[in-house]
């Protein structure tokens, strides 16, 4: 169990579906990402902290061939313009487009493991690298064993995705 200390805390790592938007299944679609309510009123809140905030999503569906690059991309700018709604910013976003069973649309026979895929750390590692942040510096808020065993690995606390709507509550 890694401690939080809020003196040393710069950066907020959070998880994506399910944690800022609803996550009915896989999100294909500008139209299927929907913001968590308070979701978006909660990364202000980190943002006005002074807090650096980046997302750090799996997302398996590239693999498996049901979403491609470009409408990856339609779903972020909407993600984007859905936050800047109440004045709040992601500073990056890492994604491991992976499946350990899928590669370019097709059933793999052997698993095929990737180190940037959620419980990995490559996409954490990556982060901290270029933009100057260590893992006692960072919280990861995620909603599945995979983002609190990723943050564990790489050395930082983590906290449940109900943290990020009851900060948008908080009252500081």
């Amino acid at each position: 169990m890694h401690e939080i200390s809020f003196k040393k805390l710069r950066v907020i790592l959070l998880d994506r579906d399910g944690v800022i938007n609803q996550e009915p299944g896989p999100i294909l679609t500008p139209e299927q990402f929907i913001m968590i309510p308070k979701s978006s009123e909660a990364v202000a809140r980190i943002n006005a902290q002074g807090w650096k905030c980046f997302v750090i999503t799996n997302q398996a569906a590239i693999a498996r061939g049901d979403l491609n690059q470009a409408v990856f991309q339609e779903i972020t700018d909407k993600m984007h313009h859905e936050l800047q709604k109440s004045g709040a910013r992601i500073d990056g976003q890492y994604f491991c487009p992976h499946h350990p069973d899928w590669e370019n649309g097709k059933r793999l026979t052997e698993p095929k493991q990737c180190s940037c895929r959620k419980p990995g750390t490559l996409m954490l590692e990556q982060a901290s690298s270029e933009h100057g942040f260590a893992p006692d510096e960072t919280v990861f808020i995620g909603d599945t064993t995979t983002d609190f065993a990723a943050a564990s690995g790489w050395g930082t606390p983590s906290i449940g995705d109900n943290f990020l709507i009851n900060l948008s509550c908080l009252n500081y």
